[in-house]
This record gives structure tokens, C-alpha cells and sequence, in this order.
């Protein structure tokens, strides 16, 4: 027997009372507007990181060039 044999609906919420709310939180889906700032959140923090990472190799480059006169 296979763990999907189990004849329990593995999409359905636990419903033993405890932490019912804290799985349903985990598992539905966002609303649109929701969705919509996580994606504006992920572009945002994605164009800070390449912003970091382009100050980092700037500064490398010059601390390599300083070592290198």
C-alpha cells in the first residue's frame, strides 16, 4: 500500500481542531491583490540585489586596481 492509498484527501485540512487556522493560512491561495504585491516585492528586493551586487564587484575592482598601481 502506497502513501496515496491511504483513502484520505491529502488537499483537505487537518480537521483535529489544533492549528486549523494555521493550515488553512498555509494553504490557500492569495487573492490577486495580494499576488500582485508579492510579485512587486519580489522585483523590488530582486532589483536591490543586483543594485548590491553591482556595488560590490565596483568595489572589488577598485580595491583591485589600488593593489595593482
Amino acid at each position: 500500500m502506497s502513501e496515496n492509498d491511504s483513502g484520505r484527501d491529502e488537499g483537505a485540512p487537518p480537521r483535529n481542531g489544533v492549528n486549523d487556522h494555521a493550515w488553512e493560512r498555509e494553504h490557500r491561495h492569495p487573492t490577486a491583490e495580494q499576488a500582485k504585491a508579492i510579485v512587486y516585492r519580489r522585483r523590488d528586493a530582486e532589483a536591490k540585489l543586483r543594485q548590491h551586487q553591482q556595488e560590490a564587484r565596483q568595489k572589488a575592482d577598485e580595491e583591485s586596481e589600488e593593489h595593482h598601481e
